[in-house]
């Protein structure tokens, strides 16, 4: 077996396979690049576009797990993360495969504030700043109970105050035949 198949393997040994759409088991770098591009995408049709030149940091020279450029020139730094329930996982990973996570209103909104609050306290730890284009941060999720409508309910007059730091949050879910990758800007206060 050459190196190639030895990694594909260990990969997919890795592969967690719960709500795994945005997960890449080879190289992290590259699953963050991947939802980035993938948001990319959803603002360029919807013509919201706000940065080119995206690259990867890389292990070591993070926090930020990217960089882009905005569209006058200035660094932007890209938080990636991900919405997900560890303990379903868990359970996949031990057999129960028809496990799923059930998210309501409150706890969805609850997590998304948990996630703003981590990523918003990384700012000060920004490496290579600064960053006049801001700090952004792209959440991603898969989790089969928060389709795009529900998310749409959940985020209709949601307000997350308290994230200074954070120019702009996003929500991108998995691919979704005939509306692609759902999309939604937290409001920020």
């Amino acid at each position: 077996m050459d190196g190639a198949e030895e990694e594909m393997r260990d990969g997919m040994e890795r592969a967690r396979r719960y709500a795994g759409f945005f997960d890449w088991p080879l190289n992290r770098d590259v699953a963050e690049f991947g939802v980035v591009e993938s948001l990319a995408k959803s603002l360029k049709i919807s013509g919201s576009l706000f940065f080119k030149n995206l690259s990867i940091r890389g292990r070591g020279s993070d926090p930020p797990d990217l960089e882009a450029m905005d569209f006058n020139d200035l660094r932007i730094a890209i938080e990636v993360t991900e919405l997900v329930d560890g303990q379903a996982i868990h359970l996949y990973k031990q057999g129960f495969t028809g496990v799923y996570s059930l998210w309501g209103r409150d706890r969805f909104l609850n997590r998304l504030n948990e996630i703003l609050a981590v990523k918003h306290a990384l700012y000060d730890n920004l490496k290579d700043g600064p960053y006049g284009g801001g700090y952004i941060v792209v959440i991603h999720t898969d989790e089969i109970d928060l389709t795009h409508i529900a998310v749409q309910e959940y985020l209709s007059n949601t307000v997350f105050p308290g994230y200074p730091c954070i120019k702009k949050a996003f929500l991108i879910l998995s691919y979704f035949p005939g509306i692609g990758y759902p999309l939604f800007e937290l409001n920020l206060v």
